[in-house]
């Protein structure tokens, strides 16, 4: 017997303590009542009856020390243990790798057969016994040795993960407890031999989205094509429905009789998706895991650039602009700006909104704008001094070359702006700037009847590269599962719902947690950037190489005997004491008819 309340010396303390009060109460005498009676009959009767052993009296000690000794019984938590069955320390592992999320017969998961069945091992131990919790994917932070109830109540608490290595915790947490394993199987985690290992793992079907790429062809930049791999990891072939979407009207469907283990390729012309998220997805209706079921990738706007020229009029940038491939050219005088309706980017010769466009814009000598960079000083004959080699617009071309009879050279460069080619004369300054208002904008501070530039063989290099630069696409970087690090600092990150997710700082910018397929978006006032999280290893779709033999998952019956052994008494015992109160009073106390 245990004492799970009290100490045992304390225990046996209190129960011959109790039993000394209740013993000594009942060798008290109360003072005898004087009772005037006429007859001797009755003494004689008294004096007979004293001579007999007083079984009453002892009967209503032993009721008395009965429920006593039940009550301070009951107070320290008394537990009889089974011989042999129950461990002082126990140390439960549970794989909580990505294919433990697999579905089995009877529709509930892996993980959840696993927190069964830890559940069950724990409810057959002892109340006292010592209970680490531990997972193989290392995300649950061990706290140390607990209580058994404690433990049971952690159990709901342990994450199922979608990514993560999975390994077998180091020995120091396991020294000196029984080691129980809850896997499938599938992860490669080297158990101790000492270890108790129990199965969950259970065949089951499953056709996963492996890799899925949207890109141009090489001929015609304006057409996209989206590559898609299927792979077959079922225990048998499957007939798997693919599904391509985008936007609200978007849509592909096609049907692939897969064999057992087999990889397809498939090709579709995405050419009529705008642009945007698509989506892939491969459906069937046994599938048990469906974390590999989805990928997504975003496609650029691929049409004809629709680009505004707003000038008094410039022949030469007009037919420069013209001959630049895929685009598709509209031009206005400055007055004609206002309704010109939407366009991809614009092109201001010298001119300015008040107000900045909401497409990139390529500004040639305008005027100042508070949404530009301020132009300090005026040169003429400014000398191109250097340039930024490895931006966009800038790097290729041989600024060197280029003659200027006159240049507003921006001096005040901020966080929203860079200097790409400075120049100098009788000052210093940019002659390129660029930078990000509603959009991307570039700011060239001559005009092009003052240089040489449109005779230069670089000029519609720069024109196609600044159109390209302030009409760039959201950048996108691809990811697999997992912590993904952004370069952007101060940024927040919201998934394809809008909804907030969690981000931390970094020396670098922020990092996350893609938890599962989708396209995550990373912002901060001036800049954006998207991550498109998928499940790039195809490992995770091989959910059924367990290295466990046996089809089915192990059933860890609940020993009602081990959990009668192993239970606490104090309730029984407040039963024994009520009940040898209720017959006290049946026997001493409830009033009798004479």
């Amino acid at each position: 017997m245990r004492f799970l309340a009290l100490s045992p010396i304390a225990s046996y303390a209190l129960l011959a303590g109790v039993a000394l009060v209740i013993l000594l109460l009942h060798l008290l005498k109360p003072p005898p009542r004087q009772v005037v009676v006429p007859s001797l009959v009755l003494w004689a009767r008294v004096i007979r009856d004293r001579k007999r052993p007083d079984a009453r009296r002892l009967l209503s000690l032993l009721l008395a020390l009965g429920a006593g000794l039940s009550l301070a019984l009951a107070l320290t938590r008394p537990e009889i243990g089974a011989f042999g069955t129950s461990a002082h320390r126990l140390a439960l592992v549970l794989d909580n790798s990505p294919s433990m999320a697999a579905r089995m017969s009877d529709g509930r998961s892996r993980w959840e057969h696993a927190i069964g069945q830890a559940r069950a091992v724990l409810e057959q131990s002892s109340a006292a016994t010592e209970v680490r919790m531990l997972d193989s994917v290392g995300r649950h932070r061990v706290s140390g040795f607990v209580e058994r109830d404690a433990a049971i109540a952690a159990l709901a608490r342990l994450p199922a993960v979608a990514w993560g290595e999975a390994h077998m915790p180091t020995a120091s947490l396991l020294a000196g407890a029984q080691v129980h394993l809850f896997t499938d199987g599938i992860a490669q985690i080297d158990a101790p031999e000492r270890a108790i290992v129990h199965s969950v793992f259970e065949p089951a079907d499953n056709v996963a989205v492996t890799a899925f790429e949207a890109r141009p062809l090489a001929q015609d930049p304006t057409r996209y094509e989206a590559l898609l791999q299927v792979l077959n990891a079922s225990p048998g072939n499957q007939r798997v429905r693919l599904l391509i979407t985008g936007g609200d009207h978007f849509s592909i469907t096609q049907d692939l009789d897969l064999r057992e283990g087999e990889t397809v390729n498939a090709t579709f012309d995405v050419s009529d998706f705008e642009g945007g998220v698509l989506g892939a997805a491969a459906v069937f209706e046994t599938d048990a895991l469906a974390l590999d079921d989805f990928a997504y990738a975003v496609v650029p706007p691929h049409g004809p650039k629709r680009v505004l020229l707003v000038t008094p009029g410039n022949p030469p940038l007009e037919d420069a602009l013209r001959s630049l491939p895929g685009v598709r050219l509209a031009v206005v005088p400055p007055d004609g700006y206002p309704r010109a309706g939407e366009h991809d980017a614009v092109v201001f010769d010298r001119f300015a909104p008040a107000e900045s466009p909401s497409a990139g814009a390529l500004l040639l000598r305008p005027p100042a704008r508070t949404w530009l960079a301020e132009q300090s000083t005026t040169l003429t004959r400014p000398r191109i001094t250097s340039w930024n080699e490895g931006h966009a617009v800038t790097g290729g071309i041989a600024w060197r070359n280029l003659r200027l009879a006159r240049a507003s050279l921006s001096g005040a460069i901020n966080i929203t702006s860079d200097a790409l080619v400075l120049a100098s004369g009788s000052a210093s300054g940019a002659v390129v700037t660029a930078g990000y208002s509603k959009a991307r904008w570039i700011q060239v501070g001559f005009a092009l009847h003052d240089s040489n530039f449109p005779l230069q063989p670089d000029f519609p290099v720069f024109l196609g590269n600044a159109l390209g630069w302030v009409n760039a696409p959201t950048p996108v970087l691809a990811r697999g599962l997992g912590s993904v690090e952004v370069a952007l600092p101060g940024a927040q990150v919201r998934d394809s719902s809008g909804n907030s997710v969690a981000a931390s700082a970094t020396a670098q910018g922020v990092v996350f947690e893609a938890s599962r397929p989708d396209v995550y978006t990373v912002s901060t006032p001036s800049r954006e950037i998207r991550v498109v999280a998928n499940v790039a290893d195809p490992r995770y779709a091989q959910i059924n190489r367990s290295r466990l033999s046996g089809g089915g998952a192990t059933t860890l019956q609940r020993d009602a005997s081990a959990r009668a052994r192993n239970a606490e008494l104090w309730a029984l015992l407040l039963l024994f004491a009520g009940a040898f109160l209720l017959f006290e009073w049946a026997m001493f106390t409830r009033p009798r008819a004479v």
